[in-house]
């Protein structure tokens, strides 16, 4: 059937948002098919942009990387809208060096050659892309969460491992560079619409999915329009054992001990407290990435670029909890347990006799309604080039916002009461809590009550704009071929607001001081699976709609007598409130070189910080801010230097400082003081950023067109690292013993190698691997509390000494598939108490597997984490005595899509 324009744009117009915009570019496309059947002839003879394939997208990134000055590693897209995995992350987790964190069951933070997400930075196209958070324990970092960027939209990545002058300063482990398409590199008319259901094993549901990219430009080649954009639902379920704390080892108290006994075999070490945790979402991500590009001539080019995504991530989180700690620890309380090896291994809690029992079971219901975020980036970039030299210059802003709420419900059974009672155990398996001593878990009547309720809302902002300028002159002196002189300036702004209304008066074991007994707010049950072989606990669900009731029908906090319950509203909670901008300027300078045998660069960036740390005087009972500001400055050397061993083996080696500026939460004057106890904490506004003098020096061999051998170590000497301090302080003319705050440390190294083999043994089957170890060292630091100063060891976290990537591929004319598997150690993650929190090893397999019908038409399957791998956490005592600790279960997804591309 015959379409007109006219017609085209009527039909499509009465589609719904997402399939009339596919609908109408496909209509459209199809008007230009019909109008020009030469275009569709020259489409035919340029068809390696769609049909490239798996090894197409590895030839590209082995081309990338030989052909880069520095240590960069690369991903290229399979075709237009077909990058390697459905989210970034977890594709970039194949990448050498990097490792990624999967908490929800996607890839979100970066960690690249052992440094934390927040010591690399992502850019988008080059540039800054501002970010927020939507979980509500999420901290106002700098890394960039991977869920809100589309792969669809992606034509490629690159991660930078070496410092150049001319690429932004602000990554101490790497710089990863998310590539967007430009239509004036693509045919006219270049289309491609996806289609994708989701399938999560713990949900139990089907979510949709779409994406399309089009792509136009005239017949001169020097106008042309991109337009990309997505839709993605996907259902959460994570089902987990928590655990809140470890103590230990310590007197206990079992059986007929009423006295603390004398033998270490009777000290044991026990959690606070063990929760049964059930995690819900609803996700839903909007994304549009627009480029125009006009280029009038060879001599210029201005490119426009939008983008947006917005993921709305309403969430609930209930969790049963029972707490050990209170059972054992306390006075002329004897329980019946058992102590192995410094270990408590089992307690049996009661309720009732004696009285001075603490509470010990707690039932948390938390919803998020309304939790989102969205990053929003418009930049205009403007080239003009000649045979000698090249100026361009760049502005743009971008603005990450977010925003967590969070509706808390919280009941407790009574300590006095003999019906709540559990057992403990701590086995090979790890700690558990068995509710069958309190048969009413799953009906319950007055056993709990609802005692503590709040409804908080945090608000963050991450904003920048930007001004660049580059000149590029194209020399002969010798070996240098170019020279680059380039500018940059860039107003960073962090902001951080929450709003809080709290329940207050609420008084456990008095009903009277309560919202009411869990009778009344019971509605059914639910069921948390703890992994096959963990167990599953089944408790009563809640009507959250009588509990709002309840709490919002609370009378006023000062509309009633003191100690009566009442809800205090409007809180500004000044303490978790900050603001913190950054003005940076940057000057570089950078020869590229050239010859017969050799090429690479070398050049100096000097950049500028001044930083205005705002936040709330909590010593003032108003709205009082308080305003600190600092300065530093860095020269930041580089050197990339590759040669020519022979035709097909080089040498590369690289030198370079690197800087990465602190968290912005890190950064905040505001100070949080307790001074029942002494002791507070804060941030700290005269932070300075980290530092490293860093090396590489590897060795490449491509010894055929899509195959590669090769090896690099490397080395950092990293200076003025970043650790928590605690020690006395006068604030305000009061004495306090215990401030902690962050401070910059003292040295540290950091150490390893990467191995990479990638080779096609045919001309359908190949294999790709890579193995990466690092070795990050300790540094000693110390805290000075009163008169005495002691010494720790303070280790950076996220770093695991081994990781590696195997992928084995088969592809013919018609199907591909792949299976990949993902692997990285331990890592240490935080001191805690009197210990440390450590994950333990994770793993993931995964698979895909694609067929064409023919040229346009092709199905595709993904499956994730075929193997349901849990993550699961350590504590390590001071003692050295490791226990299984947290234990999440995210379960296995499967994506069943249908492609077309024209």
């Amino acid at each position: 059937m015959s379409l007109d324009l006219k017609n085209a744009i009527k039909i499509g117009l009465n589609q719904k948002p997402l399939l009339k915009a596919i609908g109408l570019i496909l209509m459209l496309s199809s008007v230009q098919a019909q109008e020009s059947s030469d275009d569709s002839v020259e489409k035919l003879e340029n068809t390696e942009v769609y049909s490239k394939g798996i090894k197409g997208s590895l030839l590209d990134a082995i081309n990338a990387k030989r052909e880069a000055s520095g240590v960069v590693d690369a991903i290229s897209a399979e075709e237009v809208g077909k990058f390697p995995d459905k989210n970034v992350g977890e594709a970039l987790s194949r990448i050498p060096g990097v490792a990624i964190s999967r908490d929800f069951g996607e890839g979100q933070g970066v960690t690249i050659r052992g440094l934390a997400p927040g010591l690399n930075i992502t850019q988008i196209n080059g540039q800054a892309v501002g970010t927020a958070q939507w979980f509500v324990l999420s901290q106002a970092e700098r890394n960039f969460n991977f869920e809100m960027m589309s792969s669809e939209m992606v034509a490629g990545v690159k991660v930078y491992k070496s410092a150049q002058a001319d690429i932004d300063e602000g990554a101490l482990g790497g710089t990863v560079d998310l590539l967007t398409r430009r239509p004036l590199d693509l045919d006219s008319g270049t289309f491609d619409a996806s289609f994708d259901m989701q399938y999560g094993d713990l949900a139990e549901k089907w979510d949709p999915s779409g994406s399309f990219v089009y792509s136009w430009k005239n017949d001169d080649s020097t106008l042309g329009i991109l337009v990309a954009a997505s839709l993605q639902n996907r259902t959460v379920r994570r089902q987990a054992t928590e655990t809140f704390g470890f103590f230990g080892p310590a007197d206990t108290r079992l059986g007929d001990n009423f006295v603390a006994p004398n033998s270490a075999s009777d000290r044991g070490i026990i959690p606070w407290g063990v929760g049964s945790a059930l995690f819900q979402q609803d996700r839903e991500r909007v994304g549009t990435d627009i480029n125009l590009q006009w280029s009038p001539n060879d001599n210029f080019t201005s490119t426009f670029h939008y983008f947006t995504s917005k993921l709305n991530a309403d969430n609930q989180n209930q969790n049963f909890i029972g707490i050990p700690f209170r059972g054992i620890f306390a006075a002329n309380n004897p329980s019946n347990g058992t102590v192995d090896n410094g270990i408590v291994t089992g307690l049996n809690v009661r309720g009732g006799d004696p009285a001075v029992w603490a509470n010990h079971i707690a039932f948390d219901n938390i919803y998020r309604d309304g939790s989102k975020m969205q990053t929003d980036i418009i930049d205009l970039e403007l080239e003009y080039s000649n045979d000698n030299w090249s100026l361009e210059g760049q502005l743009g802003a971008t603005v990450g916002q977010g925003q967590n709420n969070d509706e808390f419900y919280e009941f407790w059974a009574h300590s006095q009461d003999p019906r709540a009672n559990f057992d403990f155990t701590n086995g090979s398996q790890g700690p558990r809590i068995d509710y069958s001593p309190s048969p009413w878990v799953q009906n319950p009547d007055d056993e709990m009550a609802l005692y503590f309720a709040f409804d908080q809302s945090n608000r963050m902002k991450d904003r920048e704009h930007y001004y660049q300028l580059d000149f590029t002159k194209y020399i002969q002196w010798g070996a240098i071929n170019e020279f680059k002189l380039g500018w940059k300036y860039r107003d960073r702004n962090f902001a951080q607001n929450r709003y809080v209304d709290r329940l207050s008066g609420g008084v456990v074991g008095d009903v009277t001081h309560s919202l009411g007994t869990a009778g009344y707010f019971q509605d059914g049950t639910y069921t948390v699976n703890h992994g096959t072989s963990m167990g599953s606990v089944t408790t009563f669900d809640v009507n959250r709609a009588l509990m709002r009731q309840a709490f919002l029908n609370s009378p006023t906090c000062g509309t009633v007598p003191d100690g009566d319950m009442c809800v205090q509203r409007g809180i500004f909670d000044k303490a978790a409130s900050f603001g913190i901008q950054e003005q940076i300027s940057a000057l570089y300078g950078m020869m590229n070189f050239e010859g017969d045998s050799f090429r690479g660069n070398f050049g100096l960036r000097y950049v500028n910080t001044d930083l205005t740390s705002d936040a709330y005087d909590l010593a003032q009972s108003g709205i009082v801010t308080t305003s600190q500001k600092s300065s530093y400055s860095e020269f930041l050397p580089s050197l990339n230097f590759v040669y020519d061993i022979s035709d097909d083996m080089l040498l590369r080696f690289a030198a370079g400082r690197a800087m990465s500026r602190p968290a912005p939460f890190q950064l905040t004057s505001a100070v949080n003081l307790t001074p029942e106890t002494s002791s507070g904490s804060a941030g700290n506004p005269n932070l300075g950023p980290l530092t490293a003098d860093q090396f590489d020096l590897g060795i490449e061999w491509y010894f055929d067109e899509s195959s590669l051998a090769s090896a690099t170590i490397f080395y950092k000497d990293i200076k003025d690292f970043i650790f928590n301090a605690t020690a006395a302080e006068t604030i305000e003319g009061v004495n306090y013993n215990r401030i902690t705050r962050p401070r910059n440390g003292p040295s540290a190294t950091l150490k390893g190698a990467e191995f990479i083999y990638q080779h096609n043994f045919t001309d359908n089957w190949g294999i790709v691997a890579n193995y990466t170890y690092t070795d990050v060292g300790e540094a000693v630091v110390q805290d000075v509390i009163g008169d005495e100063s002691t010494s720790r060891n303070v280790k950076f976290p996220y770093s695991s000494r081994n990781s590696y990537n195997l992928t084995g591929f088969y592809e013919n004319q018609d199907f591909s598939g792949r299976i990949s598997y993902n692997y990285r150690s331990k890592f240490f993650v935080s001191t805690v108490e009197t210990g440390e929190s450590w994950a333990n090893s994770q793993a993931q397999l995964d698979a895909q597997f694609s067929y064409k019908f023919n040229f346009n038409w092709s199905l595709r399957l993904e499956a994730l984490n075929l193997t349901n791998e849990t993550i699961e956490f350590s504590y390590i005592s001071q003692d050295g005595i490791k226990l299984k600790g947290t234990q999440l279960e995210n379960g296995r997804r499967f994506y069943l899509g249908i492609n077309y591309s024209f």
